[in-house]
């Protein structure tokens, strides 16, 4: 929410409030509206609101997102006004998140915002590039088209991190598992079996020993510990937002074997999914730049965007500027400098999407295929620990009374 105050086109001085996600964005708007010289524009807190706290709260998915879009281009196509078709979408669709998100498109819309710049309002739901695509297909006149151009990137690109998710999802659980049933066996079967021991004074083994020690500090001090777990994350939390931990973090795992290579496949494919789509959608490469800079995961390849684009500015095209950022694979520089010589860069920047995401699918089932054993292993031998440490003073109990 941003407080202003502006000249109108009748010369006179007007002061309210507007709602708007960063103050460019506010002074857009404001400009739509007539007001061409804005006097002061100060962000002020936005008033407490039952229904906005729930509805940011709510999530609305990527596959509802992907249906209204193509909704809309379908009813715009019918020649249908964009108003109307805001109202009828919100009307039939059955999510209340989504349903709130449409509702304040319409109230922007109508107000004269620019409907790429009453989704700008929501970052977290459509990126910054879907929003320039939107932007230059709806100056241009060609709404519809952008909109499906839209939700066709955003279904591949959820498809693709679904699939990712579900891949790394199994050793993930596995973990949690193992996890769970190491602490309900250490607090909750071992300080029994200790009295039981101890009763029968029964001499334990040193794994036996071990185990008990154990059990004993986490019920000691479980407060401390799920305390002191709670701070460790949140200021881990704290510390990764702060630009030089992050920068750091970065660098470290760009380096690491396999990890860091995924990270950068991932970037790659992003990279030139966007392009892809910026450059159908009709932006120049400087321009096309500028969105896919805030899409990018890693800071260091974020910093080797922007002297790419600085490079395309001075002149210098394409393909040089990525080969000596070191980032990009050789195969990737050589069709996006045969691209550029043919004029075929989306073509280009399509087909080697399509195949780098295939390599990054390659890579994830690669790296789940050391995980998944690895954490078998590791959770067989944890739980083959404890098993040892159980059964050896019974045993030894059994021999005695036998």
């Amino acid at each position: 929410m941003y407080q202003y105050k502006a000249y109108t086109l009748d010369k006179e001085i007007v002061q309210g409030t507007i709602d708007a996600p960063n103050e460019s964005s506010a002074e857009e708007l404001l400009h739509g509206a007539g007001y061409h010289q804005i006097l002061t524009l100060n962000k002020k807190p936005s008033p407490f609101s039952l229904e906005k706290l729930f509805l940011r709260s709510s999530r609305v998915k990527k596959s509802d997102i992907i249906d209204f879009f193509q909704q809309l281009a379908t009813l715009l196509d019918s020649q249908m006004p964009f108003i109307q078709a805001l109202w009828l979408l919100a009307e039939q669709t059955t999510s209340p998140a989504l349903k709130g998100v449409i509702h304040q498109l319409g109230q922007d819309v109508s107000a004269g915002a620019p409907f790429s710049l009453a989704l700008a309002k929501y970052p977290k739901l459509l990126s910054s590039h879907y929003c320039q695509v939107i932007k230059v297909s709806e100056k241009s006149g060609e709404l519809p088209r952008g909109l499906r151009l839209v939700a066709g990137y955003m279904d591949k690109e959820t498809t693709l991190t679904s699939h990712i998710r579900r891949t790394l999802s199994y050793p993930a659980f596995l973990g949690g598992m193992a996890v769970i049933v190491i602490m309900i066996i250490a607090t909750v079967a071992v300080p029994s079996l200790t009295k039981l021991f101890n009763s029968l004074g029964v001499n334990l083994p040193l794994v036996t020993k071990m185990l008990v020690a154990f059990a004993g500090f986490v019920m000691a001090y479980k407060f401390y510990l799920l305390v002191g777990i709670i701070a460790i994350v949140v200021m881990v939390l704290i510390l990764k937002k702060q630009p030089g931990v992050k920068k750091f973090l970065d660098a470290l795992t760009l380096k690491m074997p396999i990890i860091g290579k995924i990270i950068i496949m991932r970037n790659v494919c992003r990279f030139c999914r966007s392009s892809a789509m910026l450059i159908e959608a009709g932006l120049t490469l400087p321009q096309a730049l500028i969105a896919i800079i805030g899409t990018i995961d890693s800071n260091i390849i974020r910093a080797a965007l922007v002297e790419i684009r600085q490079d395309i500015i001075k002149g210098k095209g394409l393909s040089q500027p990525m080969q000596k950022s070191g980032f990009f694979p050789r195969l990737l520089v050589d069709v996006v400098a045969i691209g550029e010589r043919t004029g075929t860069l989306q073509s280009s920047f399509s087909k080697m999407a399509d195949y780098y995401e295939k390599r990054l699918d390659m890579r994830v089932q690669r790296l789940l295929a050391m995980v998944e054993p690895a954490s078998i292993i590791l959770a067989g031998l944890v739980i083959g620990f404890i098993g040892v440490a159980i059964f050896m003073p019974l045993y030894s109990i059994y021999q005695n009374v036998g």
